[in-house]
């Protein structure tokens, strides 16, 4: 079976934590922007790796940056799953803690000359982070700018899907992406193809941004930590197909935005 590096492309060369300290300082002089890229190690089903997310940081974080001429780096493994560390393998970092600690790792960053940095985050909860962290740095005068790649994702598989609940957590989306990525770790014959429950549909009616906003945990919508059929849709030609639109998409709104002065 092929993985990832034989199946797609992933260029490396763009990773400056592969790099000698002189041919960082080279690299850093020709390229003023930084996608630093976040993941989680959580519960994805019983289907999918615990390093889902990190996996399509590590992936996804690369192909941006050769397609949009940036520099990367190693994900930051761990974020915040607090609403789903108690199932076992979930490592949950506050986010106070993480907020501290990605704005340390960003502002060495900026120190060594990089002007602009994308937050690349592959796990939605630390958009709550990532959010606050860049309204401060934006205020002090830095360029940043932030991505919630399933989200990303998931527009590119809108209209292509072929499940009731496709873009649920571990669904057809991720678990197809991940397939892509890294088939040898995804089983879809061990994928529970469990319906969400009613607490998921509470929280949509009522999201972050509306009048009133409803709270829930991931015990509120799924008995397993994923959500949606996959089994018999999750497809690797697929995840492979949604994840080069979404970099396409994604690299174009990043040299679109590096060159608003």
């Amino acid at each position: 079976m092929m993985n990832a590096l034989e199946r797609i492309s992933i260029p490396l060369s763009r990773r400056i934590d592969r790099m000698t300290s002189p041919t960082f300082a080279e690299a850093v002089a020709r390229c003023d922007t930084l996608i630093l890229p976040l993941g989680s190690v959580e519960q994805t089903g019983s289907h999918c790796p615990l390093g889902t997310d990190l996996f399509v940081a590590q992936a996804v974080s690369a192909l941006l940056a050769e397609k949009a001429n940036c520099l990367t780096t190693a994900p930051i493994p761990y974020g915040d799953t607090f609403e789903l560390d108690f199932w076992p393998g979930t490592v949950h970092v506050d986010s106070s803690v993480l907020g501290s600690y990605l704005e340390a790792v960003a502002r060495s960053f900026l120190k060594q000359g990089f002007s602009n940095i994308v937050f690349l985050s592959c796990h939605s909860l630390n958009m709550k982070t990532v959010d606050l962290l860049c309204r401060r740095l934006h205020r002090e005068g830095y360029k940043v700018c932030a991505i919630d790649w399933w989200k990303a994702a998931a527009d590119a598989a809108k209209g292509e899907t072929k499940s009731k609940e496709p873009f649920g957590h571990g669904g057809e989306v991720i678990s197809s992406i991940i397939k892509a990525l890294a088939p040898d770790l995804v089983d879809v014959d061990k994928a529970d193809d469990e319906a969400s429950l009613p607490g998921l549909g509470k929280v949509i009616a009522h999201p972050l941004g509306s009048a009133f906003v409803a709270y829930g945990d991931f015990r509120d919508y799924c008995h397993t930590g994923a959500w949606g059929e996959v089994s018999t849709t999750a497809s690797a030609d697929s995840g492979e197909k949604w994840l080069g639109k979404a970099v396409e998409t994604l690299a174009g709104l990043i040299t679109e935005w590096r060159n608003i002065k």
